[in-house]
């Protein structure tokens, strides 16, 4: 018989009015798993609920041990987890420390750390169940003392940059900033209840956010990574970790929780931004994969030998304002620049038009709340009408982008856009470690984000007032006002009704120019197997070999 909870609790009440919603054709396959975990059903319980059936995947012969993977990928400082704000640094801290919670390329939720959860009909409850028998690699065992700790950390809102205090808003005390007195409670060495003052649909779907790497119960946010990731649950301990050089990890001798760790080691090479280092590496046998493959240059790694693992997901880049800086202030000035841009150009200019249109309100079809308010407006001439009546028409944008072959290319297509329109444009294009050190701050500039499960999730990191990584500083009272009623709204239907309002407030601010969502591409040699593209380039290498 099929368990359709994660825990002993009866069906979520909500779960069949789910499942319902889903065969319907309300809802897709994303918007399905997210609803149904965040309730705390299993993954056997949505596909019977349901009536899916995932597809058999190909057998890659038996897995051996040994050998090392070598990983082209930018390697960036490290730092808090909780304040990383690149998924490569958690690609190699990954490898050494674990997660509640994974998101798979299934687009299923995995219980890691977690044996389960649950919802309470109400959803102002979430009960954690601890996986018993994990180990710390000093010889304490995994408890409930570090989800408290680690959630406690998380919900921190006065550390600058800490994103998890978005993630787990509904915890924060708006007086303290810091976590809710009575939010969590121990109910034994490896249960923890977590108490909402109102429902919140998304911290299952937090719990996978790289961000939210779990740290031992001693950890007090040092940033030497040799220090920090010496007391770990993962199957790899770290070797080495130079920013804009590389990392390495190393399989423990000591047995890992979960089972076999196929690999000896990986080695995260850093080949900078240039694609075409990596083709040359790929070509020379010098690498094994890639961390993201950009669109553009995968006829290259092709030619080179290389495999391609695809998969269309919810990421994407914007091109946003920061509305505390002049002359952005102005939001006619913004909406101007919104206007002078046809998306689809960019898509096709920026990306080779691997992937979809997207309509400048940071949420999309794949996410379940999703509304379509129809696509965003292109009109020049209203465009230059706006700046007019604003005083601005001899204003010069500035553009900045990272130095990411497909990102310039992009930010290049939104400028030649802008220009055809009308508008003064220049470029600024910046490497990654100049770009980065003050990526909240630039005046107008294109930032890559995430797919992350859910569209309330993502709005709320990014656009409600005051958050960490609300890199635009937008700040407007009804929209957060709507947001939060968004998200302690387990009903998808009821849900997506109010998101008419918030992604309507978002793209009439024009704080924002988001061309598309785009599809994202790992590389790999013949002779690695078990090696895939996931929607948040998460690496899960435990499941990785190489054959000779």
């Amino acid at each position: 018989m099929t368990r359709l909870m994660l825990t002993d609790r009866p069906l979520h009440p909500l779960a069949e009015p789910t499942a319902a919603a889903f065969k319907a054709g309300r809802l897709n396959r994303r918007e399905f798993f997210a609803s149904m975990a965040a309730l705390g059903v299993s993954t056997a319980g949505s596909l019977a609920l349901g009536g899916i059936a995932l597809p058999a995947r190909a057998q890659e012969g038996t897995p051996q041990k040994g050998g090392t993977l070598r990983l082209a990928m930018n390697v960036k400082a490290f730092r808090d987890p909780r304040i990383f704000d690149g998924h490569q640094i958690a690609q190699v801290a990954r490898q050494v420390n674990e997660y509640l919670v994974r998101w798979t390329s299934d687009f299923t939720f995995d219980p890691w750390l977690l044996e389960g959860w649950e919802a309470s009909d109400d959803a102002k409850s979430l009960t954690l169940k601890l996986r018993q028998g994990v180990q710390w690699s000093n010889g304490d065992a995994f408890a409930a003392e570090d989800v408290i700790h680690n959630i406690t950390r998380w919900c921190d809102a006065n550390i600058e940059g800490n994103s998890m205090a978005s993630r787990f808003g509904v915890l924060v005390d708006p007086t303290t900033k810091t976590i809710l007195s009575d939010a969590l409670e121990k109910v034994d060495d490896h249960t923890v209840r977590i108490h909402m003052p109102r429902a919140d649909i998304t911290l299952v779907a937090g719990l996978t956010d790289y961000p939210a790497l779990v740290m031992h119960r001693s950890y007090d946010g040092n940033e030497d990574p040799m220090q920090a990731l010496a007391i770990s649950t993962g199957p790899c301990e770290l070797v080495s970790w130079e920013p804009s050089v590389g990392a390495e990890v190393r399989r423990k001798e000591a047995p890992w929780w979960k089972g076999e760790f196929w690999l000896d080691g990986v080695k995260f090479i850093d080949l900078g931004l240039d694609p075409s280092n990596a083709v040359a590496a790929m070509e020379a046998g010098e690498i094994d994969a890639t961390d993201e493959s950009p669109a553009d240059s995968l006829a290259r790694f092709e030619a080179a030998g290389a495999i391609t693992s695809e998969i269309a997901t919810g990421s994407t880049i914007v091109c946003r304002f920061n509305v505390e800086q002049e002359p952005y202030t102005d939001v006619r000035i913004r909406r101007a620049a919104a206007l002078a841009v046809d998306n689809s150009v960019v898509l096709e200019l920026g990306v080779n038009g691997a992937g979809t249109r997207a309509e400048n309100c940071h949420v999309g079809p794949m996410h379940e709340e999703f509304f379509d308010i129809g696509p965003a407006t292109h009109d020049p001439e209203q465009a230059l009408a706006l700046l007019a009546e604003a005083g601005a028409s001899d204003h010069e944008y500035e553009l900045v982008s990272l130095d990411d072959e497909w990102q310039s290319n992009t930010c290049d297509a939104v400028a030649g856009q802008m220009r055809d329109s009308g508008l003064k444009v220049k470029r600024t294009i910046m490497p990654g470690t100049t770009f980065w050190n003050n990526w909240t701050k630039y005046p107008f500039s294109g930032t890559e984000w995430n797919g992350r499960p859910l569209g309330v999730q993502v709005l709320a990191l990014a656009y409600r007032s005051g958050e960490a990584w609300n890199e635009s500083a937008f700040a407007d009272a009804r929209f957060d006002e709507v947001l939060n009623q968004a998200l302690a709204t387990p009903d998808v239907e009821a849900r997506r009704a109010l998101m008419q309002e918030v992604e309507t407030i978002l793209r009439d601010s024009g704080v924002i120019i988001q061309p598309y969502w785009r599809s994202v591409y790992r590389s790999f040699r013949e002779g690695v197997n078990g090696l895939r593209m996931q929607q948040a380039f998460e690496a899960h290498l435990d499941s990785v070999w190489l054959s000779a």
